[in-house]
């Protein structure tokens, strides 16, 4: 048997495999690295950090990412480049958590989407960091590219996190709704396992990137910390109101968004037709409401009256006024914790990661466009 298939299969007959998974968003604050155990158990996050881009790789993925128009060798290098930036970042993590190479079995790598673009026709994702070039620089085989099987029989490859969720998170009696506030946000509905009602996991539309790019523009900052921008400014709600009319938010679940939509671009176009003007912190008052009412627009009109527990992820749950927002209009309905599941909720993206390359290693399958598909490709270190 070829010597990288005896490999994989010792690896898939372990009882318990040691899986490094690695998430980028497109907030691009960083990169997340959380370090799991798989196995019958199911999954165990037994370290997690981020590590911050620095201000020159950031510049370098904001010049490529959401961009009609990039220049290829840039994107080129750039793929090639941030492989071996990531297996960088890993070594600083194991260090810090006192493992070796020889204590991980598989790293899986998501990669950095630089563009989304879903269509009734075919959606199109692209996702950049080399999977063999990271392979070859940690010694460790990858498993990258998750989102293309999804997108090629049929799916929008976006959420994906709903296929760890429905596995780990789902309730025998109690309906739960997980909000994910990264750059664009998502929400899974997972009904209680005693009910026939169908999962859902779709994106909302946006959570932090308008917010993050107002900030940038008009303040000189990466965010708006706990959002004390947003709670000194005044929201313009008829402005909101004509947002949420936007073709986005009036087709059906489930459905997928990226930056490509929902930018600064977009925003002030929207502004121009209607003859609006805003004051930058009543800008990012007003975007801030423009997340919390899409999500919870979507919560309502996916759990239809039903009551449940909601629970929230991502960098947006650090916002004070998003939170506050989701209080008030969840108010009869009881907020968990996700470390009340064993997982750090900042860990639950990368950890995703670390699910779905196990899974591909072990031959797990999930049911995607009626059709059961594994997703990932595999890269050997040698």
């Amino acid at each position: 048997m070829n010597t990288q298939l005896e490999h994989l299969c010792s690896l898939s007959d372990k009882p318990v495999r040691r899986v490094i998974g690695l998430m980028s968003g497109t907030s691009l604050d960083g990169l997340d690295i959380a370090y799991c155990e798989c196995g019958e158990h199911g999954l165990k996050v037994q370290h997690f950090t981020t590590i911050p881009y620095d201000a020159k790789l950031r510049s370098l993925l904001v010049s490529v990412q959401s961009k009609d128009s990039v220049p290829l060798g840039s994107l080129c290098i750039l793929h090639t480049k941030l492989a071996h930036k990531y297996a960088s970042f890993i070594r600083k993590a194991m260090k810090e958590w006192g493992i070796t190479v020889d204590d991980v079995d598989v790293i899986g790598s998501h990669g950095q989407t630089v563009y989304h673009y879903p269509t009734k026709e075919q959606t199109s994702t692209l996702q950049i960091v080399d999977g063999d070039q990271l392979a070859v620089a940690m010694g460790v085989p990858v498993v990258s590219d998750f989102r293309q099987k999804h997108t090629a029989v049929g799916g929008e490859g976006a959420p994906l996190v709903v296929l760890m969720e429905q596995e780990l998170f789902r309730h025998e009696s109690i309906h739960r709704v997980l909000i994910n506030l990264g750059g664009i946000a998502n929400v899974t509905l997972l009904p209680a396992r005693n009910q026939r009602s169908p999962i859902i996991s779709t994106d909302t539309g946006p959570a932090n990137t308008l917010i993050n790019e107002a900030m940038s523009v008009y303040f000189g900052k990466d965010f708006d910390d706990q959002g004390s921008i947003a709670a000194k400014g005044t929201v313009h709600p008829e402005f909101i109101k004509a947002l949420l009319h936007d073709e986005f938010f009036t087709k059906p679940f489930p459905k997928s968004t990226g930056q490509e939509l929902f930018n600064l671009g977009y925003i002030q176009h929207h502004m121009e037709t209607l003859g609006v003007q805003l004051a930058p912190k009543d800008l990012v008052a007003t975007l801030t409401q423009f997340t919390i009412d899409s999500v919870v627009k979507a919560v309502n009109e996916l759990t239809n009256g039903v009551a449940f527990e909601w629970y929230v992820s991502g960098g947006g749950r650090y916002n004070e006024v998003i939170m506050n927002g989701f209080k008030q209009s969840f108010a009869q309905h009881r907020l968990g914790n996700f470390e009340d599941f064993g997982m750090p909720s900042d860990a639950k993206e990368a950890a995703l990661i670390a699910y779905l390359a196990d899974a591909f290693i072990t031959g797990k399958t999930f049911e995607v466009a009626s059709r059961q598909v594994s997703l990932g490709k595999l890269s050997f270190a040698n």
